[in-house]
């Protein structure tokens, strides 16, 4: 099961780590309400809002596809361990993110959890920021090879069977 974990990409259409993902095998789109993350002081209700609705529109657009998003609540390394041990994730799929340091220290718990478990973690780059680099020089080339990609379209995903979730209001 390929696991596409959705954080601040939440969309089908041009999703380069969901359409990778698909070509390998079965997606399980997934999104983590992470209580912490909305305790920190740069969030608040009012993004959390936006967040409900788009997810709720990418929940159905997903749907269209073959398979709805799955949302579950609480810490994303408790979630993919509950998920490996029911079988349900190979490998985990998803953009870099460039965040607060809140999010870059999940990652790195994710990264160490995964690198513990065995599960392959595919970070695709998703926007101008590269993190780790020891110097901006070539920045303009990245940035000009990223934008000369062509565009993911959207996969076709086989249904998986499980329970969606609630996306929950606040």
């Amino acid at each position: 099961m390929q696991v596409v974990w959705f954080k601040r990409d939440l969309r089908s259409a041009d999703n380069a780590a969901l359409a990778c993902a698909a070509r390998v095998g079965t997606v399980l789109p997934l999104y983590v309400v992470e209580p912490d993350l909305w305790r920190q002081p740069d969030a608040s209700y009012r993004q959390w809002a936006f967040v409900a609705e788009t997810l709720q529109e990418l929940r159905a657009d997903l749907g269209r596809l073959g398979q709805p998003l799955i949302v579950r609540q609480g810490s994303v390394v408790e979630i993919l361990a509950a998920l490996k041990r029911h079988g349900a994730l190979s490998a985990l799929w998803s953009h870099e993110e460039t965040g607060n340091d809140w999010t870059f220290q999940r990652d790195r718990e994710v990264a160490a959890w995964c690198r513990d478990n065995g599960v392959p973690w595919h970070e695709l780059q998703n926007h101008g920021v590269w993190r780790r680099l020891k110097s901006r020089d070539g920045w303009a080339e990245r940035w000009d090879r990223l934008m000369a990609q062509p565009c993911a379209g959207p996969p076709q995903l086989a249904p998986v069977r499980g329970d969606p979730g609630p996306i929950p209001l606040a």
